[in-house]
């Protein structure tokens, strides 16, 4: 099986409470970056809508399309798409990041676990409550949202749970993203993995402005490509046999202390 594909990131403003405005930045971009088959696509934090929380009800209403579309486009261009957005649940609605495979099926999908309290998202959303890994083409591959950066047990447990690669999907504020930079490089030396995560950037229509900087980065920690703060297209290829090179010859995975810290 080849190990190697191309991962794109893409960047923009994600409009609040507009749906269609989003889905067809997205359709532009997407054209832009013109993915192979197999490829890896990734989108922002809360793609078609952002936190609209004063029509949340509906945004998450139109979750059916939008999922209807990322099918239809993943079929269309033969890649793996996947994007974070507002989904109804039986007692709520949940921040979820969600697969789709080339052939338009759903692959996974993931609640975002860490809701940020500073914004009142967890006054929102409902909780996740189990991490997730989905077969990407034959690659294992974990999933988180934003603000799970911060927490270095969950992309662990991803890393012991198989992953060689953790795809997130964010909406990072201009203000702390030397965080985010400086924390996508470490969920990916410290587990030896690949991980990918596309940011938005510009006024969430709150007055709190995303800073972009999607990136990808190696599992050595060296970043292979990042965008600014503007709107653009990150395409990035990958050679998952990286990750299995590197935890051989450098082994430090096999001499944690899960016995003490679980």
């Amino acid at each position: 099986m080849d190990s190697t594909f191309t991962i794109h990131l893409l960047q923009w403003r994600v409009v609040p409470g507009d749906i269609e405005e989003n889905l067809k930045k997205a359709e532009g971009l997407l054209a832009k970056a013109g993915p192979g088959n197999g490829d890896v696509v990734l989108l922002p934090e809360m793609f078609p809508s952002g936190f609209y929380y004063k029509d949340l009800d509906q945004m998450a209403s139109g979750s059916g399309r939008v999922l209807e579309w990322m099918a239809r486009t993943a079929a269309s261009s033969g890649v793996h798409l996947a994007g974070s957005l507002p989904v109804h649940r039986e007692s709520g609605i949940a921040n979820s990041l969600i697969l789709v495979g080339p052939g338009g099926q759903t692959v996974a999908t993931y609640d975002k676990i860490h809701l940020f309290p500073m914004t009142g998202e967890h006054l929102h959303f409902l909780a996740g409550g189990k991490t997730v890994i989905a077969d990407l083409g034959g690659f294992p591959a974990g999933m988180a949202i934003c603000f799970d950066l911060r927490y270095p047990e969950l992309t662990r447990r991803l890393c012991r749970d198989g992953a060689r690669l953790t795809i997130v999907s964010a909406q990072w504020p201009e203000a702390r993203i030397d965080h985010f930079r400086d924390l996508v490089r470490v969920r990916a030396l410290e587990n030896q993995m690949f991980v990918a995560a596309c940011n938005s950037f510009g006024d969430n229509g709150k007055g709190l402005v995303m800073g972009g900087n999607s990136m990808v980065v190696n599992p050595w920690g060296e970043v292979l490509g990042s965008l600014g703060d503007g709107e653009g297209v990150l395409s990035v290829p990958v050679d998952m046999d990286q990750v299995r090179k590197l935890r051989e010859k450098f082994p430090v995975l096999e001499s944690a202390r899960t016995d003490l810290f679980k």
